[in-house]
């Protein structure tokens, strides 16, 4: 069973500060018949990270968000896969705001997980599973014959690049950040 934890990002933009929330826990299935994994689950914390954007510049967040994916009763008769991803729903407006509305596309939105798959700042445009074109990949752990389970904490650092964005209005931008396990 997979497990997606919805990392809300409630951006709040006035003049240049900007602020993220978690709001909603959401799950679902992604099973492959040579794996039995009775539970897998993922949490992520801190619920708030602040932001203080820069006009044409980089604002980097102001923690980072640890993320825990826990599996327990594995067993896998051939090669097995853990992977994790985070996306947003939308690539043209990872975040959107003000009247009018402007938005911050996911391609100005950039993650790294040192431990993980992006082991440097890159935007969130690669394919997901669950996302399109939007997301994120944080890390892949495969395994061959294996029995057992296990836990990882990663840490995912965020930033926003606004160097290539006109000018945006001070407003409210909000926005949602999933992050979600798939095991194959």
């Amino acid at each position: 069973m997979a497990r997606a934890v919805l990392l809300g990002m409630l951006l709040c933009l006035i003049a240049s500060l900007a602020c993220a929330q978690a709001v909603k826990v959401r799950s679902s299935t992604q099973l492959s018949p040579d794996v039995a994994v009775s539970s897998l689950s993922i949490s992520a914390t801190p619920s708030v990270v602040m932001f203080s954007l820069v006009p044409r510049g980089v604002a980097a967040g102001s923690s980072a968000v640890a993320v825990t994916t826990t599996w327990g009763g594995s067993l896998c008769l051939f090669t097995c896969t853990i992977n994790v991803y985070a996306y947003f729903a939308n690539p043209a407006a990872a975040l959107a705001g003000g009247s009018p509305v402007a938005d911050i596309p996911s391609s100005s939105v950039f993650g790294e997980v040192p431990t993980g798959t992006p082991t440097s700042f890159t935007s969130f445009t690669q394919s997901s599973p669950f996302g399109g074109a939007s997301g994120l990949e944080l890390f892949s752990q495969s395994w061959f014959l294996y029995a057992g389970a296990g836990s990882r904490t990663d840490a995912l650092d965020l930033e926003i690049n606004l160097t290539n964005l006109p000018q945006l209005p001070a407003a409210t931008y909000s926005g949602t950040l999933f992050i979600q396990a798939q095991s194959l």
